[in-house]
């Protein structure tokens, strides 16, 4: 049996690379179920000397390159500079690896996997378009730090609702994305599954979380479906359309 493909987006001044770090709780949940496919954004803003020191190890330092899918210009008007060469790449990237069943995404990310989301499940003659491409509509999508596409010409990607099943992280204290932000984009999906912690603006790390996403993904990956224990112990963190808030 084929496994299911889930497309994983980092945010604004990531690469593939460290998102795949920042995203280890949701990779240790799926393991080996599902094939992951980290992308790197194709817009370059530059080098960042971190050390990773909280993620893996104190003593590795690395020297990361900062990628984005499109710089946010405001002047007179909105502009998200870059996003052309991003709809490409995702084209070209659906059509040669998909079909995707989910999409994981975060921050900037988590605002393309709606774009991405949008685009297949309502193909129009917008100003932003992904092509000719032959792809089903997304099946889910895992959000982390979420907001819109705050451009007036792309609000009519927001006009249809989003039928799709999603899970929403959101951290009560992220400076980065307000959690209002995040709430208006909740507020275009159907039936959304709502996972609030005390934080900021990370993927969680602990079991909670854990739990609550394998109970969300084992709907489309059934090889998850082994723990019965972890996925009744998740049913009471969080539930569609309710709110589960994590310490």
């Amino acid at each position: 049996m084929t496994k299911p493909k889930i497309l994983c987006l980092h945010g604004f001044g990531e690469n593939a690379e460290l998102f795949k770090i920042r995203s280890r709780n949701f990779r240790a949940v799926v393991g080996d179920t599902a094939d992951l496919v980290f992308l790197d954004g194709p817009v370059d803003i530059g080098s960042l000397h971190m050390t990773t020191g909280g993620l893996v190890d104190a003593s590795i330092a690395r020297e990361f390159t900062n990628l984005g899918w499109w710089w946010m210009r405001r002047g007179r008007s909105f502009e998200a500079r870059g996003i052309g060469k991003t709809m490409d790449l995702i084209s070209k990237v659906l059509t040669e690896q998909g079909p995707f069943d989910g999409i994981l995404g975060f921050s900037q990310g988590a605002s393309l996997a709606i774009v991405i989301s949008a685009l297949l499940a309502n193909p129009s003659d917008g100003p932003l378009s992904l092509g000719n491409v032959d792809h089903p509509p997304i099946k889910f999508l895992v959000l982390a730090g979420a907001f819109q596409l705050e451009v007036p010409e792309y609000e009519y990607l927001y006009k249809q609702p989003f039928t799709m099943p999603s899970l929403h992280m959101v951290g009560t204290y992220d400076t980065v994305v307000d959690p209002e932000r995040s709430k208006i984009v909740q507020g275009y999906f159907d039936s959304p599954d709502i996972f609030e912690f005390v934080g900021g603006h990370f993927i969680p790390q602990s079991p909670k979380c854990a739990r609550v996403m394998r109970a969300f993904l084992t709907q489309f990956i059934p090889a998850l479906g082994d723990s019965e224990n972890e996925q009744s112990t998740a049913s009471t963190d969080v539930a569609a359309g309710a709110v589960a808030v994590s310490a």
